[in-house]
């Protein structure tokens, strides 16, 4: 097996197994949604509540930060951001952005499911690919950082799936489980240690209609 190193690469294959289609945001888990007040504040609002934060857990700040601090207090205020409340609600809202991006949606329950995305290579055997990440955007975990581990599924895929471009989107169709687990990704940049919750034996790959 040889890792894969970015050049050009599409595919063919079918199956007659019955499968659910899902979308990537069934991936999710199924939990309560809560609203996130800090998806309202602006950049700049957001920065100056870090910049309290860090003066407020210092023990010994100086007068010119003692006045910065003052200052952006201030003018929180008169925007009408609530800052003592939007601390109180740091941790809660922390909490659940890390199980939305990291935990699995375990009621999945069908035996096989079929998935539209885009294929990242993480193992060639000769010029096929047998190991890859299924991503919902193209370039994924190429040009940009990876996506949760929730939104990327590793595929195994023994018969191999010669591609000839990696920005084509495909239906990929098999037995989905939940396994957390990393996959190193070689390129000629670099590499990169991508985790996911999600493993598919694939049975079919087909080109997304």
């Amino acid at each position: 097996m040889k890792k894969y190193v970015l050049a050009s690469l599409l595919f063919t294959a079918s199956s007659t197994v019955v499968a659910e289609q899902i979308s990537w945001e069934q991936l999710r888990p199924a939990i309560t949604p809560i609203e996130d007040p800090f998806l309202a504040l602006s950049d700049e609002q957001l920065f100056e509540l870090g910049t309290l934060a860090k003066y407020r857990q210092s023990k010994a700040l100086n007068e010119s930060q003692l006045q910065t601090k003052k200052e952006i207090e201030a003018k929180l205020h008169e925007e009408g951001v609530n800052v003592d409340w939007l601390f109180s609600k740091r941790q809660e809202i922390t909490d659940y952005r890390r199980q939305i991006a990291t935990q699995p949606n375990t009621d999945l329950t069908a035996d096989s499911y079929e998935i539209p995305g885009f294929i990242t290579p993480v193992e060639f055997n000769d010029d096929v690919v047998t190991k890859f990440f299924l991503v919902p955007t193209s370039g994924a975990c190429v040009h940009t950082p990876p996506p949760p581990a929730n939104q990327i599924v590793l595929v195994s895929y023994p018969k191999g799936l010669k591609l000839t471009s990696l920005y084509e989107p495909v239906w990929v169709k098999g037995e989905l489980e939940i396994e957390k687990v990393k996959a190193d990704v070689t390129y000629v940049d670099g590499a990169m240690d991508v985790e996911t919750v999600y493993q598919m034996d694939a049975d079919s790959i087909r080109a997304y209609q």
